[in-house]
């Protein structure tokens, strides 16, 4: 099966790249612009044209690629046109009615690539994160994997495992002939080097998870402390309603931040007290799950009613961070209670 689809980004655009791979594309460029295939990954001026009715769709560049000098390992043809949603959707249109032609599935050029043996598991996935990059962290980590840096590692401990089998394997397949106590001492110390590096790898406190999908913070407090107005401000923009009525955000509100090239998730959620209101007790659950899964807590209080007991105990014990509002309202010091939690002081109102 040949599938094509567009490979450049949707929408208005100067150039819009449409891809076709399989065993038909070199048919199907010789139907879309009625020539001869050109030279090989030369790019060659061309008209495309309708495959019906010969009506000229475009004029623009096109690159062939035959197989398995190519990114899939197939066959592989890539036609530059001009960005406009009426071009793309015309080429893409002519090729939905040729037999044993589709459209690609999401990343389906990158299996095709995986499964031909053009790129390995790690760097199909680093691709992805490449495509869906937002920070300069989160680029930068996905090109060190697509550069075999992770492979390299992995591709080390793979030898050496190998290498204490074959000690192993000896032993099994000659327990008359002794080992030298050298050997079995360095099958020892290899294992435990290899178990050490891959506890290492694995216990990264999921650093390289965190910068793929976002640092995950929830904003967390009873109602009326100032958690909109701190997500609006984090955000430089209105992001959540602030209002003095009480329970006025009932369901979660999320912002995406680029904080020195670090990618973050703000969620602003609907303030902590006992409600009879179904809604504002969903919003409640809401909230309550939202911090469970949260990398980090800023629980919000008003500096003048803080109260320990309960729930907003239980959100400090872990991975939060007590962030004490309202400070312009006070007129003496806080309590001793206080000092016992990392606080950050702050007046919204005044910032």
């Amino acid at each position: 099966m040949t599938i094509y689809a567009l490979s450049s980004g949707p929408g208005i655009s100067g150039v819009a790249v449409v891809r076709i791979s399989g065993p038909d594309s070199s048919k199907v460029l010789k139907l879309l612009t009625k020539n001869e295939l050109p030279i090989p990954r030369v790019a060659t001026l061309r008209k495309i044209n309708d495959i019906k009715t010969s009506e000229l769709i475009d004029e623009g560049l096109i690159l062939w690629f035959p197989g398995p000098q190519s990114y899939t390992g197939e066959d592989m043809v890539e036609i530059h046109v001009h960005g406009g949603k009426a071009v793309v959707e015309a080429l893409l249109t002519t090729l939905s009615n040729l037999k044993n032609c589709r459209l690609a599935e999401p990343g389906e050029f990158t299996k095709l690539a995986f499964q031909n043996g053009k790129i390995n598991l790690l760097k199909a996935e680093s691709i992805g994160d490449l495509i869906s990059a937002e920070t300069e962290i989160q680029r930068s980590q996905a090109l060190k994997i697509m550069n075999g840096k992770s492979s390299e590692k992995f591709n080390q401990l793979r030898d050496k495992l190998l290498k204490i089998l074959s000690f192993v394997e000896a032993k099994i397949d000659f327990p008359e002939e002794d080992l030298p106590d050298e050997n079995i001492k360095q099958i020892k110390k290899d294992s435990f080097n290899v178990m050490t590096e891959i506890k290492k790898i694995l216990d990264d406190h999921k650093v390289g998870e965190i910068i793929r999908e976002g640092f995950k913070i929830a904003i967390i407090g009873p109602t009326n402390a100032g958690k909109s107005s701190l997500i609006n401000n984090l955000s430089n923009r209105e992001v959540a309603i602030v209002s003095e009525i009480a329970g006025t955000t009932r369901d979660v509100v999320e912002t995406h931040l680029n904080l020195d090239g670090y990618p973050v998730i703000i969620s602003d959620t609907a303030g902590i007290r006992d409600s009879k209101d179904e809604i504002e007790k969903k919003g409640i659950k809401l909230s309550l799950k939202k911090a469970e899964n949260a990398d980090l807590k800023l629980v919000v209080v008003d500096a003048k009613s803080i109260d320990f007991s309960g729930f907003l105990n239980d959100l400090l014990k872990k991975d939060a961070i007590l962030v004490i509002n309202k400070s312009d309202l006070l007129k003496e010091k806080l309590g001793s209670e206080v000092s016992k939690f990392d606080y950050v002081l702050i007046s919204l109102k005044k910032i």
